[in-house]
């Protein structure tokens, strides 16, 4: 994993962590990390580092078509396939409910190979869901790349369920490796980080 990447996203504060006084998410669950990969647009050095980096995870792949979710994806997918001149699409969270309810604007997804492009990945729900819509209109092939992801386990089975091929540039446990070389937590919140990844639904369930 890039280590690098995590970085950029810690030095901007597109994810923070705060392990002695965790955030609460709207569902209630306790979190030691927040995420919110949007704000690197607002950079455009480290911007321009992270399309490199998935353009460097690209390089071996054979796709026509690059696609991005709705909304966060769909920058890093134009950036991408500006950089690469192939053409691009992006997949709504749902279909219109006007017009010709199409769900995929802009290239043409039908018999074509597919890299599907998020920012962030939990459990990885919604771009399953945009998976299904290029697979509903023949995509041949789809393949999912992101910035981020927490590595939920159930991120990983949902993948493994809907046969998806999927990868991200950096995650949780690289990220949590580059605060601890830099000594910004210490050993014991980096051990109680690391739980929260493999149960976050009773990490800290006590603390509410």
């Amino acid at each position: 994993m890039n280590k690098d990447i995590a970085k950029y996203l810690l030095e901007k504060e597109s994810v923070r962590l705060s392990i002695k006084e965790p955030f609460t998410f709207v569902s209630g669950i306790k979190s030691p990390i927040y995420c919110d990969n949007r704000k690197m647009l607002s950079f455009p050095a480290e911007r321009d580092e992270i399309v490199k980096a998935f353009m460097d995870a690209l390089k071996d792949k054979e796709f026509d078509v690059i696609a991005g979710t709705a909304t966060a994806g769909i920058p890093w997918a134009a950036f991408i396939a500006d950089r690469l001149n192939v053409p691009m699409a992006y997949v709504r969270s749902k279909k219109k409910a006007h017009g010709t309810g199409r769900q995929i604007e802009g290239a043409e997804v039908a018999g074509k190979r597919v890299i599907l492009v998020e920012d962030l990945i939990s459990t990885g729900g919604s771009c399953i869901t945009a998976l299904n819509a290029c697979r509903e209109e023949k995509a041949a092939e789809v393949e999912v790349v992101a910035i981020f992801s927490y590595q939920f386990d159930s991120a990983k089975d949902n993948f493994s369920e809907a046969n998806c091929k999927w990868s991200v540039l950096t995650d949780f446990p690289t990220l949590l490796e580059v605060v601890k070389d830099e000594h910004l937590i210490s050993e014991e919140e980096f051990n109680t980080a690391r739980q929260w990844r493999k149960d976050p639904q009773n990490w800290r369930k006590t603390d509410r």
